[in-house]
């Protein structure tokens, strides 16, 4: 796979997380975030190997690793600041 082709993944991987991120925190509700995650996850992974017609079979293994990570941190940001926000 080219440089530029896994730069694009790495990007909506990582747009992918921080929307997933943002939706879990909506939802407020711990496992229904982290089913939506792994959803999302999974289709995304076969998404983006059908239209971009990868045919490695390790591919993945970066860019899902950079969703988990980005869905973890967006959603404790919006997290965090939701509780310094509420009142006392």
């Amino acid at each position: 796979m080219e440089l530029r082709q896994r730069r694009i993944n790495t990007a909506i991987f990582a747009i992918i997380g921080a929307v997933v991120g943002y939706l879990s925190f909506l939802i407020n509700s711990p496992p229904l975030s982290l089913l939506l995650a792994i959803a999302v996850m999974v289709i995304s992974v076969f998404a983006v190997k059908k239209i971009f017609s990868i045919s490695e079979k390790k591919w993945w293994s970066s860019p899902v690793v950079l969703y988990i990570t980005t869905w973890i941190v967006v959603w404790a940001i919006f997290f965090n600041i939701y509780i310094v926000q509420a009142p006392v």
